[in-house]
């Protein structure tokens, strides 16, 4: 129990921190193994218990001090640890973790004085139960916090769907069309209505989509795009695996990025943006990859306001999938975005 309080202590430190990494934990399992020895020695040359020939437990003159030395000698090193970094932890977290570690320390000075009380079982129990009940607050909150920004992200993703000039610029092509190609005006309507489609049924979607289902709203709008650019954006598609599922517009937030800065809205030709899906061992991956005018990913660290979209589906991907967004892109160059979900 002792180490692993340890390691429970070290992950708060850790996540709460930003990856500050503590190894002291080692020493915990350290004193564990010791422990361990200690008693498997004992069932060979006993010197701390052993049981007579009536199957008696018979407790000898070092049971109290060794297993006492051990136990208060691992308690206190996590106690003084999560004292020195207890700004990282919540205060019902704090409270838990004190009184788990002090309760036993508290029931090792009184067997000192009183052998026969049985304290040490009592104040284990008693601090296991209110670690727990402080576990289930935490997570509780975290729950809480996750359902918040999910609700902010999803804000932000309905007014980023949602562009007028893309819906007032594409039925703007649409009526163009129905003066001169009355057949590509009704491809274009029904690209639209699929796209439009697409953005009142999964917006209010709270789990992931299947991939294939993402790329049915990529594929809408990469053709929209395609004809009101005169061609000068092209797709490519080397689709492998589809039995995983995606956040709702992820792919097409990356793709709509390409268009928009990648290509200048149309204005840069021979725009070409290639996606794939795959397997790599035990995760799924799908990238989109243009040859567009790439850009500095410093921007990205400066939370520059051009790439919202860009931050709002990392977090997405993180927070609903367990995955990662990957970002390559230099100037001039391009820029491949990578999608990593794990099984």
């Amino acid at each position: 129990m002792i180490p692993l309080s340890a390691q429970y202590v070290s992950q708060i430190i850790y996540k709460r921190s930003g990856g500050f990494r503590l190894y002291w934990e080692l020493i915990e399992w350290g004193i564990f193994a010791v422990g361990a020895a200690v008693l498997i020695i004992n069932h060979f040359c006993p010197f701390i218990y052993y049981i007579d020939g009536m199957g008696r437990y018979i407790q000898m003159p070092f049971f109290f001090w060794v297993l006492s030395f051990i136990g208060f000698t691992g308690i206190l090193t996590t106690l003084a640890v999560a004292l020195a970094y207890s700004k990282y932890m919540l205060a019902i977290e704090r409270a838990a973790v004190v009184s788990f570690l002090t309760l036993p320390l508290t029931g090792i000075v009184i067997k000192l004085f009183k052998p026969e009380t049985p304290f040490i079982t009592f104040a284990i129990v008693i601090s296991v139960i209110i670690l727990f009940v402080s576990y289930e607050a935490s997570y509780v909150q975290f729950l809480v916090e996750k359902e918040k920004k999910l609700s902010e992200e999803k804000l932000k993703l309905v007014n980023q769907q949602m562009k007028p000039h893309f819906i007032f610029n594409t039925l703007t092509l649409i009526r163009y069309q129905c003066l001169t190609e009355p057949k590509k005006a009704a491809e274009t309507v029904s690209e639209f209505s699929g796209y439009l489609r697409s953005i009142t049924d999964y917006l209010t979607e709270e789990d992931c989509i299947s991939v294939e289902a993402e790329l049915d709203i990529v594929k809408n709008y990469l053709q929209i795009q395609s004809k009101r650019f005169g061609g000068n954006i092209k797709s490519e598609y080397d689709i492998q695996e589809t039995d995983f599922d995606v956040p709702a517009f992820s792919v097409q937030t990356l793709v709509e990025n390409a268009v928009q800065h990648g290509f200048k809205s149309g204005q840069r030709a021979n725009g070409i943006i290639k996606i794939s899906t795959e397997k790599d061992g035990n995760n799924r991956l799908v990238t989109v990859e243009d040859n567009g005018e790439g850009f500095d990913t410093n921007k990205l660290k400066n939370k520059d306001k051009g790439f919202v979209g860009i931050a709002n589906t990392r977090n997405r991907v993180k927070i609903m999938c367990k995955g990662e967004l990957k970002l390559e892109s230099e100037p001039g160059k391009g820029t491949k975005a990578v999608i990593v979900i794990p099984e």
